[in-house]
């Protein structure tokens, strides 16, 4: 085999062994195994709780929706399903002053630079279901959304009111695909 050719064997076998890590790491099946099974669909469906009663962010004072503390989870939980083998792991972490482990489901890599807020956000009123899925449906949260730079760039595309013309020219941009929007 010439060397231009094992060099295409190797450039290929990297493409294809990066998109597998990439897929695993970032991809759309991503659904680590919990340290307390935690049901969305029960809280979030059926009981129809607001995402932000416990995903709190200080009324846009924080970037990010925070995970629940075990404090907050202990509040309804002292009193409903008290007796559950999960919910007394929760109450333990409560007791103890700890926190459980979680793992992260959604979330960009430090690698990519990304700058991420959930205030504005929140504040145009896009439903939690458009980035994170039927959440409300999900036993244990699943990646389902490839929140990759190309899907939130058509999404960005999509808000009324962010075409900004250029001054001084008859050109106008996309205020909201500019790469300082997301990259800092």
């Amino acid at each position: 085999m010439g060397r231009g050719r094992l060099l295409i064997a190797l450039c290929v076998v990297l493409v294809v062994v990066g998109a597998v890590v990439y897929r695993n790491a970032f991809g759309t099946t991503r659904a680590p195994v919990q340290p307390i099974a935690y049901s969305h669909r029960i809280h979030a469906g059926e009981r129809k709780i607001q995402c932000t009663f416990c995903h709190e962010n200080g009324d846009g004072k924080t970037a990010h929706m925070l995970i629940p503390s075990a404090q907050k989870c202990a509040i309804c939980h002292r009193g409903i399903k008290a007796d559950s083998p999960e919910v007394q792991k929760v109450l333990k972490h409560a007791d103890d002053g700890t926190e459980p482990q979680w793992k992260r489901v959604y979330g960009m890599p430090e690698s990519a630079h990304v700058f991420f807020t959930h205030v504005p956000h929140l504040r145009a009123q896009i439903s939690c279901q458009t980035c994170h899925g039927l959440i409300q449906e999900m036993d244990r949260v699943t990646r389902v959304v490839d929140q990759s730079m190309g899907w939130c760039i058509s999404c960005h595309r999509q808000v009324p009111g962010a075409m900004q013309k250029i001054p001084g020219t008859d050109l106008e941009v996309n205020r909201l695909t500019e790469c300082v929007v997301c990259h800092r």
